[in-house]
């Protein structure tokens, strides 16, 4: 009898690097092309604005199968949404007015 041959479902570390690469890319890109004040409320917004690349990107990996990999992309997604989200929080917290 032949083994069934096991279909790959990816690997978490391979959808966290991959997301966690997204997020730095466009946070440079971001950097490089919008002015002070824009780039403030782009990075504000990371955390939400990130959706418009991790569900497609999580999306796909679920519908190829690879459910690990998929697995990965949300983990690095929660993640950089909770960071900026406690950044955010911080700098809330202390205010604006007393960061030179």
């Amino acid at each position: 009898m032949a083994e069934m041959e096991r279909k790959s479902e990816g690997s978490i570390w391979a959808g966290f690097g991959l997301a966690a690469a997204v997020n730095v890319g466009a946070m440079i890109v971001g950097a490089l092309t919008v002015t002070i004040v824009v780039g403030i409320f782009i990075l504000m917004g990371i955390g939400l604005v990130q959706v418009a690349w991790i569900v497609p990107m999580a999306l796909r990996f679920r519908a190829s199968g690879r459910r690990e990999t998929m697995k990965g992309v949300i983990i690095a997604a929660a993640i950089t949404f909770l960071l900026n989200a406690g950044c955010w929080g911080l700098v809330a917290s202390i205010g604006l007015g007393t960061m030179r």
